[in-house]
């Protein structure tokens, strides 16, 4: 059986239409899920009782409606999955329940360039060899108690890109990377979306991994 999944594309700068396509593409690709998409922020609300699975969010809002977050943070913490790429962590800033859901807050990013992605756990991305983007390369205030898979490693230190979390019941995936489309048709890129994904909604778990 497909999971249900709501993916809500919103914002004037983040994602680009052609990123917002993109993505869209590679979710047809993945035949285990069946997706619902969402240009507002306020479908949020349509999380409990809709029958959804997991929630992608790759969006960039500086408000969320009491109601849209109450409806965000229910779902997850009674099980429901969170994927979130990019400027989602720059949105909301100012709600520490969204944090506390995420798992982490953006801080600054660099000029667009050239920066590798290095593998720091097995686990669900384990056989994705580490790999380069040409993206901005985030910075994030971040909960420690994150699994942090890929990092970059930058003067300062490995700066976590990926990670992931339970919150509640329920599954949180956070992506960094974004900013660029290309970023969504990288071939490894690609596949660290679709396990993230995949394990947000527990079909690692049906399939006995």
């Amino acid at each position: 059986m497909k999971k249900r999944v709501l993916v809500i594309t919103d914002g004037l700068v983040h994602p680009s239409l052609r990123a917002r396509s993109d993505l869209k593409r590679l979710l047809l690709g993945m035949d285990r899920l069946e997706c619902v998409h969402s240009g507002s922020i306020e479908a949020l609300k349509t999380l409990p009782g809709g029958g959804f699975d997991a929630l992608a969010v790759y969006l960039h809002r500086q408000s969320v409606s009491d109601l849209a977050l109450d409806a965000l943070e229910a779902f997850v913490r009674g099980g429901g999955g969170l994927f979130a790429l990019h400027s989602a962590s720059a949105s909301f800033k100012i709600r520490d329940r969204w944090f506390d859901l995420l798992g982490g807050r953006f801080v600054a990013h660099g000029r667009v360039g050239p920066f590798a992605l290095r593998r720091v756990t097995r686990g669900i991305f384990g056989g994705i060899d580490a790999f380069t983007l040409h993206d901005e390369l985030y910075f994030h205030e971040y909960d420690r108690s994150n699994t942090v898979h890929f990092v970059a490693d930058t003067e300062k230190g490995p700066e976590p890109q990926v990670w992931t979390r339970v919150f509640g019941e329920g599954r949180v995936c956070y992506f960094a990377p974004g900013h660029r489309a290309a970023t969504i048709r990288h071939p490894a890129a690609g596949q660290v979306l679709k396990r993230g994904l995949y394990w947000v909604c527990r079909i690692d778990e049906e399939a006995g991994e």
